[in-house]
């Protein structure tokens, strides 16, 4: 049966050549113990490897925030067409990697089990189901993705780099514990938390064959690295080597995804920052009146209403259908004799009163207001509009929100909630 086209002579040629010793990177093997120092007793196999597998389950890696923000829903369609556009690059160098283990083992019978893995995972399946065809129609059909057009960062290239680089520069063991514990055996819990972020988006169950696949693999190849690894329990500091190796590993993914999530906010602020540097109109040479003129408070868009009647709480929030990119203008109505529900914001909010009386508190200060008036909220300071007369107070809200609900992330989480309970796209 033959191995894959892209052989382990595709791996060595991606490896940098390097002139200077000292400019190397640390090395995942582990170096020699002094003489006068005594080695510690030998740890049972088994236990070892339980212990590196807690590490990885307890690792900051899953802490990071591309994956706080997934688990949250606080990511859209488009911040995971960035996301894993990028990570295309990773998944079509997964059999690289192991082509790069393979130029590092000693054995024969090693090679060739390495070997038949490669084909039985990359190989075998039917074209249309091997993993980078599922991956393509993913980024296609679920993202609509132009795969043709993908650039690739260099944190994306540093990433593949960095991972080719330690298997060829490592002894066999430990470029197996760096792919076995820090890359292979995070995947499923990895992918499990992809998959409830992108659904969170709006992506179909029917577009993310790749990743439930890929959950539900056979697992004889995390097997196969586990039994490389245990192979060498001989070796001189073992355990502290593939600690070592299982560590890089982690280490150059958390770089790789908060790389990835920095990117997903650049996507959302470039169009604005364009916009505004090359000095572009948002409205044509004449405008129609409706959208630079409020005539009527009934021109307006309804948007939500929150009540709570033990907390003294009822209001609404209409959108007013200005077509602006930064600022954004809405109309609320406190009922006579309640109040809003107290907020901090990422935005700042200038409050301008159309008619009725009462207070508004921003932290620790409290004024009274009355039609004519306004009122200015910075950002993140609690606040709270209470209508003090027989009529509702109506107060016109100008902020920023267009700007933050692109640059911070909880923002972003809001606006997304918000579309999906009322159908209105901030």
């Amino acid at each position: 049966m033959s191995p894959p086209s892209a052989g382990p002579a595709r791996a060595i040629e991606m490896a940098p050549q390097r002139s200077a010793p000292e400019s190397n990177p640390p090395r995942l093997s582990s170096e020699p113990r002094p003489a006068n120092v005594a080695s510690p007793p030998p740890v049972p196999t088994e236990d070892s490897l339980a212990e590196l597998k807690a590490r990885l389950a307890s690792h900051p890696f899953w802490n990071n925030r591309l994956l706080q923000a997934s688990r949250r829903g606080a990511l859209t369609r488009e911040d995971y067409a960035t996301v894993f556009s990028q990570y295309a690059l990773v998944t079509r160098s997964a059999p690289r990697f192991f082509h790069a283990l393979l130029t590092q083992c000693d054995s024969e019978p090693w090679e060739a089990r390495l070997t038949q893995t490669l084909w039985e995972e990359w190989g075998a399946a039917p074209p249309d189901k091997q993993p980078a065809a599922l991956y393509r129609r993913f980024l296609r059909d679920g993202l609509g993705v132009d795969v043709e057009s993908i650039r690739f960062q260099d944190a994306t290239r540093h990433f593949v780099h960095e991972c080719l680089d330690g298997c060829l520069r490592s002894p066999a063991y430990a470029a197996s514990a760096f792919l076995a514990f820090g890359l292979e055996a995070s995947l499923p819990r990895l992918y499990s938390i992809f998959v409830d972020g992108l659904q969170q988006s709006g992506v179909s169950e029917r577009h993310l064959q790749f990743f439930h696949r890929r959950m539900q693999a056979d697992t004889s190849r995390l097997k196969l690295l586990e039994e490389l690894v245990r192979a060498h329990v001989g070796e001189p500091g073992w355990f502290d080597t593939c600690a070592r190796a299982m560590e890089r590993a982690m280490e150059l993914q958390n770089n790789l995804f908060e790389a990835l999530f920095e990117a997903t906010r650049q996507r959302r602020l470039r169009p604005l920052l364009e916009h505004i540097e090359a000095r572009l109109p948002l409205a044509p040479e004449e405008p129609e009146p409706r959208t630079v003129h409020l005539a009527e408070l009934s021109n307006v868009v309804p948007f939500f209403r929150q009540t709570h009647e033990q907390r003294g709480i009822d209001f609404t929030v209409d959108r007013v259908p200005f077509p602006a990119e930064v600022l954004e203008t809405s109309v609320m109505h406190v009922v006579a004799g309640h109040r809003t529900e107290p907020r901090e914001l990422a935005h700042e909010v200038l409050l301008m009163v159309l008619s009725g009386t009462g207070r508004v508190q921003v932290r620790g200060t409290t004024v009274e207001v009355k039609a004519g008036e306004a009122v200015f909220v910075p950002r993140w300071a609690l606040h709270q509009a209470h209508a003090t007369g027989a009529e509702p107070l109506t107060l016109m809200m100008v902020t920023d929100h267009g700007l933050t609900r692109r640059a911070h992330e909880e923002e972003v989480l809001r606006a997304a909630r918000l579309k999906r309970a009322t159908g209105v796209d901030l």
